[in-house]
């Protein structure tokens, strides 16, 4: 259910709203599925939040997913092509660490 909230706000690109809602189901303790954190990183590169991305990217490394291989690459490369160096070095660091 929480997946096709996402989704829905993604389409309307109310990305930010919906990073909002999964902080509150997280910070009320319910389970987060990998499906709903992908869909929020793909949103936010579709709205070109790459930092916002790179952020999505750690939370989900902390819960334990990896996201796609292509969604990983996309990350890392816009926040290279945005200067935001330190992050990207720090997402990659991240999911080598994961082993992906």
């Amino acid at each position: 259910m929480l997946t096709k909230v996402a989704a829905a706000l993604r389409a309307n690109r109310e990305i930010r709203k919906a990073i909002e809602m999964i902080e509150f189901v997280e910070s009320q303790d319910y389970p987060v599925e990998f499906e709903s954190y992908e869909v929020l990183v793909e949103g936010c590169l579709e709205v070109r939040e790459y930092i916002l991305a790179g952020k999505m990217v750690m939370r989900m490394t902390d819960r334990g997913f990896i996201p796609y291989i292509k969604v990983r690459q996309k990350v890392v490369e816009r926040l290279i092509s945005i200067g935001e160096w330190k992050l990207a070095c720090t997402v990659r660091q991240r999911l080598s660490e994961l082993r992906s």
